[in-house]
């Protein structure tokens, strides 16, 4: 598997994390403390977010739920894997902001599989558990800019 399909996952993962509905989503409407320290991602408050996606062509979208959940599963398990040959390293850059870099040095894995070469840099701020910017940047891929702000209580 291609690195830029990993990367696509991620990114996908975190754009179209599953919804929240009803009452799991009033059950999951108050921030909670980040499950694991080793990705320092911070936790967002569930309900309804008003999304905006730029780099290329901008998009607007609402969901429900919390709208960085799959990114930061993903983060979590890619730092774990490194059958690829590629590391995940994440360093806290404040109080709630955390910086991701992806890094495959090489265009080829450990057991000689087609990787993407290249290193990924992605950001996640969060002023709040109620807003958010991440940023990724990268030599490879176009960047791109994820904002989110929590709009209410789902429905």
């Amino acid at each position: 598997m291609k690195k830029t399909l990993l990367l696509l996952v991620i990114i996908l993962i975190a754009i179209y994390t599953p919804t929240v509905q009803g009452a799991e989503a009033k059950k999951e409407s108050s921030a909670r403390p980040a499950a694991t320290d080793a990705a320092n991602i911070p936790e967002m408050q569930a309900g309804k977010w008003r999304i905006r996606m730029t780099g290329g062509r901008a998009s607007d979208s609402e969901m429900c739920g919390n709208p960085i959940d799959g990114f930061s599963r993903e983060v979590q398990e890619y730092a774990k894997n490194t059958k690829w040959g590629c590391t995940m390293t994440t360093s806290a850059s404040g109080p709630r902001s955390v910086r991701v870099v992806y890094d495959c040095p090489s265009d080829r894995s450990p057991d000689g599989r087609p990787v993407q070469k290249g290193r990924w840099e992605i950001s996640l701020d969060s002023p709040s558990p109620q807003a958010f910017r991440l940023e990724m940047k990268s030599a490879v891929d176009r960047g791109y800019v994820m904002e989110g702000i929590r709009i209410g209580n789902c429905e």
